[in-house]
Order: C-alpha cells, then sequence, then structure tokens
C-alpha cells in the first residue's frame, strides 16, 4: 500500500466522528489542519487539540474522537508498534539471530 493510498482527506467544513481501535493509533496530519475533541467523562473534561502538518497524536483505544479540518486536511491512522507485542517480539528474536549471525561471522573472519 502506498503512502497516498492510506491517506484520509477531509475538505473544508467536513466532520468525521469514530471510535479507535482495536488497539491504539496514532493519528498524523500529513497536509492542513486539524481540529480534534475528545469526549470528557465525569472525572476528565473534554480535550480539544489544534494539529498541523507533520504533527501527530496518539490515541487509546477505544477513546471516541471528532476531528474537522481546518481549512482541508489529508491525515492516516496508523497502528504504534506497541500496538502489536507479538509483532514486536518476533522483530526482536529475528534481530537478535540476526547479530549472533553477525557475530559468528566475524569470529571466522578473524
Amino acid at each position: 500500500m502506498s503512502e497516498s493510498q492510506a491517506l484520509w482527506r477531509l475538505a473544508e467544513g467536513e466532520a468525521l466522528s469514530f471510535k479507535i481501535g482495536p488497539g491504539a493509533r496514532e493519528l498524523r496530519v500529513s497536509s492542513g489542519r486539524l481540529w480534534l475533541t475528545q469526549p470528557g467523562r465525569p472525572d476528565a473534561p473534554s480535550e480539544d487539540v489544534w494539529l498541523q502538518a507533520g504533527q501527530s497524536l496518539a490515541l487509546a483505544s477505544g477513546s471516541q474522537v471528532v476531528i474537522e479540518a481546518w481549512p482541508q486536511a489529508d491525515f492516516q491512522l496508523l497502528v504504534p508498534p506497541s500496538a502489536c507485542p507479538a509483532l514486536q517480539a518476533r522483530l526482536g528474536e529475528r534481530r537478535a539471530a540476526a547479530q549472533e549471525r553477525n557475530a559468528m561471522g566475524c569470529l571466522a573472519a578473524a
């Protein structure tokens, strides 16, 4: 999938309301500006955040968000590595094995 295929686009005046998940996400603004609102809870007030091109925000799994373009925006909803612990573990195992192979290669060359 190319980066352009992973972009969401909001035109002037458009808004989206959605729930994050399953798993955490990172909202990254590629162009334009977004106004993001996370509704409050009895123990915490609602939160408004402005994000511009190049900025990102971590969003917890299960959180509800509303975003609106000002005046327009392109953005991505990315899955951070922390949301995939099994994949991180496999990658760690592969890196350890590669380091071991490299160390063996250095010993053989000496």
